[in-house]
């Protein structure tokens, strides 16, 4: 029993008791990243929770009057496809006149960005015509007016190539924002310009009469509204607009 004993040297026991601490430090090691693993887990997960519960709600998809708190023209002769027989045409865009939009729409009301996107055209330099010039301008479209002679028509104009997909056009523009330039982003509900009669016979005659919105959805190369009958024409543009 005593030999025995003996035989045990001092060396292996101490290593023993090493084995077994580092064993069951390893263990508890193990167990303590793991809680820690669970509770960094747990703690981003309360996070994320507590920034979607007090994230700011999204604004709704869709446009947004160029006019802020108009509504679609009561009068179809202002909806896109209405017939524009002095040049045996039809409308391409929304005309927003004061009697018929909900609002007010005076020289210097503020235009606003239907959608997020890039401005593409800014004709901050734009001239009006001389009355002869105009004259001549009407008679020439009397059948019908091509692409260049529509332009000319449009007056001082904004080109937005939205984020959408799709093109705005704005047109009898007063003025345009002086910072706006071609390759400028814009947000929606941005201030882009003012309303006002350029290119029309107003404008040209140094009128204040006469002032409007000219507004054009362009996709896929047609116009929205292209083809369409007033009543569906509001029908899709009730589901468009979406404020403000």
């Amino acid at each position: 029993m005593h030999a025995a004993s003996r035989s045990v040297k001092p060396g292996w026991i101490v290593l023993v008791v090493v084995i077994v601490y580092a064993v069951v430090m390893t263990a508890v090691a193990r167990d303590a990243r793991a809680e820690i693993r669970e509770l960094r887990l747990d703690a981003a997960e309360a996070e994320a929770a507590a920034a979607a519960r007090t994230e700011a709600p999204r604004p709704p998809a869709g446009l947004w009057f160029p006019v802020p708190g108009a509504s679609l023209p009561t009068d179809d002769a202002h909806l896109p496809g209405a017939p524009r027989p002095y040049r045996n045409g039809v409308s391409e865009g929304f005309d927003f006149h004061a009697d018929g939009a909900g609002v007010p729409i005076v020289i210097g009301t503020p235009v606003v960005a239907a959608a997020a996107g890039t401005v593409t055209r800014a004709d901050r330099a734009y001239t009006e015509p001389d009355e002869a010039e105009w004259d001549a301008l009407l008679g020439e479209v009397v059948d019908g007016a091509d692409e260049a002679e529509l332009d000319r028509l449009r007056g001082r104009q904004l080109w937005i190539e939205g984020d959408d997909g799709r093109s705005y056009r704005y047109a009898h523009l007063e003025t345009i924002d002086a910072a706006l330039g071609v390759g400028d982003r814009v947000y929606r509900g941005q201030v882009v310009a003012t309303a006002g009669n350029s290119g029309t016979d107003d404008g040209v005659r140094g009128r204040t009469d006469g002032v409007r919105l000219h507004f054009e959805i362009w996709e896929n190369g047609d116009y929205f509204g292209a083809g369409l009958e007033p009543a569906a024409v509001r029908a899709n543009a009730a589901a468009l607009f979406v404020g403000p």
